[in-house]
């Protein structure tokens, strides 16, 4: 054994610092080629020439409150014979290894082991030229603990990248555009789809959104940019049914489209609206509402305005929406709605295109599920 060789007994703790994990016990598990990591919520993503996939670890065997999601670029999908002589097709990930204070990237495959001793496999080509394994023995490397996961990092850790889809007959306007750049800049992939060219297929058993009889893969969240016709509608409330997160549903959009259907629901919640038939005004401003956060260069809105444009958003279920005001007396007045605020950058806060990001990442990410 050369002095570089690392020592390892039959288990030992390690670290996976790509993916979130700084404290996991593994099996040194000589007999198997490939090292074997148990995740759940497994997910491809991402484009032909990028993919990824997305999964759940859940470090604590036997502990399912906590959930770290991960995602990694996707090197290959390859047959795995279990112990059992099982054979199972599994995605297989690259990532880096700390153990023993050394590092080095190693091939892991992704399976389910719910039920396992050990939710880490660390099979033989991780170990070749760098490691000696003592089957009878077992820590010969510094022993970490699961507490490292309550401490908090100093920076935010790895999220799972979220697979959202863009409806829109103009992907390359300034708008798409923002929302794009700003996905992709948090590692989310984001797939635009004029609305005209998809289907719903409704079905008890195998419901889909179909793009040239295909069906689409499930999308984490949707973000409408389109008219509020009724086949757009259609397909956005498919989306809703499979399970995807819409910061504005298709019941809203349909709403906020429909003047008369607008000032029915504001009138009912006593908000002020502008009476139908009113000459413009030169003074009104526009107010965006993204989630709970108000914003409005134009005009300092008052807390009590902001809290009554919350509850028009409220009322009328959108998330995401534009409100043109205006001032008369002291009072705000709603003069219209939109499902469809304008997505500029800015250069001294928050862009919206960051903070509607924010939402979706908020609402669409999936929570982990507890098991008995």
């Amino acid at each position: 054994m050369t002095a570089e060789m690392i020592k390892l007994g039959w288990e030992e703790w390690l670290a996976l610092p790509a993916l979130g994990l700084p404290a996991i016990k593994a099996k040194i598990d000589t007999g198997a080629r490939t090292s074997a990591l148990s995740a759940t919520h497994i997910e491809p993503f991402g484009s032909d020439k990028t993919p990824k996939v997305r999964f759940t670890v859940h470090p604590i065997p036997g502990n399912y409150d906590l959930a770290i999601p991960c995602s990694a670029p996707l090197k290959d999908r390859r047959s795995v014979t279990s112990s059992n002589g099982e054979a199972e097709l599994r995605y297989v990930i690259e990532t880096t290894l700390n153990v023993g204070g050394q590092s080095w990237p190693i091939e892991v495959t992704l399976t389910d082991r719910d039920g396992m001793a050990y939710h880490m496999l660390l099979g033989r080509m991780a170990l070749v030229d760098r490691c000696v394994v003592v089957p009878g023995e077992s820590h010969q490397q510094p022993e970490l603990s699961y507490d490292l996961y309550a401490q908090k990092p100093a920076k935010p850790g790895q999220s799972r990248a979220l697979r959202l889809a863009l409806l829109t007959a103009r992907p390359t306007t300034s708008s798409a555009r923002e929302i794009r750049t700003e996905a992709e800049a948090r590692g989310h992939t984001l797939e635009a789809f004029d609305p005209a060219t998809l289907t719903p297929h409704v079905s008890p058993t195998a419901p889909a959104t179909l793009q040239n009889g295909t069906a689409l893969p499930r999308f984490d969240a949707v973000i409408a940019r389109m008219p509020a016709n009724r086949h757009n509608l259609a397909v956005l409330r498919q989306f809703e049914a499979l399970g995807s997160y819409t910061p504005n549903s298709a019941e809203a959009m349909a709403a906020a489209a429909d003047p008369l259907r607008t000032r029915q629901v504001l009138a009912r919640h006593h908000i002020p609206i502008e009476e139908p038939g009113a000459e413009e005004t030169q003074d009104s401003v526009t107010a965006t509402l993204i989630g709970k956060r108000v914003r409005c260069p134009q005009h300092k809105l008052t807390k009590p305005e902001r809290a009554t444009l919350l509850r028009a958003a409220r009322a009328l279920g959108l998330g995401f929406a534009a409100f043109k005001l205006r001032h008369e007396d002291g009072q705000m007045i709603i003069q219209d709605v939109s499902a469809k605020p304008d997505i500029r950058p800015l250069k001294k806060r928050k862009s919206t295109a960051a903070v509607l990001l924010d939402l979706v990442e908020k609402r669409a990410r999936p929570k982990p599920k507890k098991r008995r």
